[in-house]
């Protein structure tokens, strides 16, 4: 069910996103997922724990056996890629958990493990890697943000700004 509403999202946007349209994806009917979910705003939750996972997951598998700034720019590289490749459930990423220690924060906390995780291979720790991790996060964050909403108008190639993005964080970090 997460799945067929991962591809809604991604395929049309948070908008698309019903329990009917989950329901037909899946050739069911709507009163079939009540069993499953708690109405539509379960479903969004839901699915936002699915999405962060996903996210933690694929940031996890970009940077095994890496380290160092190849670490980091493997890192930003895949949070772009999942941005782009899945624009319906890196936003549903974005959805607060309510508390700390729930399944959403939770799988948040596997985000920033990841990024203290690479950032440890750098010379970062305890509160320190948190820090940086933030920094690192929300530069990439901002990046992917901004060219999802078509706010890069410029000419100017996008690719090369991304790679001077990774190299200004990889540069400004230990090592």
């Amino acid at each position: 069910m997460l799945e067929e509403a991962a591809a809604v999202v991604d395929g049309g946007g948070r908008d698309e996103l019903s329990i009917g349209r989950v329901a037909e994806g899946l050739g069911v009917q709507p009163s079939a997922l009540y069993n499953h979910i708690d109405g539509i705003d379960g479903l969004v939750r839901d699915l936002a724990v699915h999405s962060t996972d996903n996210l933690a997951t694929f940031l996890l598998d970009a940077v095994v056996a890496r380290s160092g700034t190849d670490a980091v720019r493997a890192l930003a590289i895949a949070y772009r890629q999942f941005a782009g490749e899945h624009p319906g459930q890196y936003g549903a990423t974005m959805l607060p958990p309510p508390e700390r220690g729930d399944s959403l924060g939770e799988a948040h906390d596997r985000i920033v493990d990841v990024f203290v995780r690479v950032l440890a291979s750098v010379g970062y720790e305890g509160d320190e890697a948190v820090h940086v991790a933030r920094l690192v996060r929300s530069a990439i964050h901002g990046f992917v943000s901004l060219e999802a909403i078509g706010a890069m108008t410029s000419d100017v190639d996008r690719e090369t700004s991304f790679t001077y993005l990774i190299d200004f964080l990889a540069s400004s970090l230990k090592v």
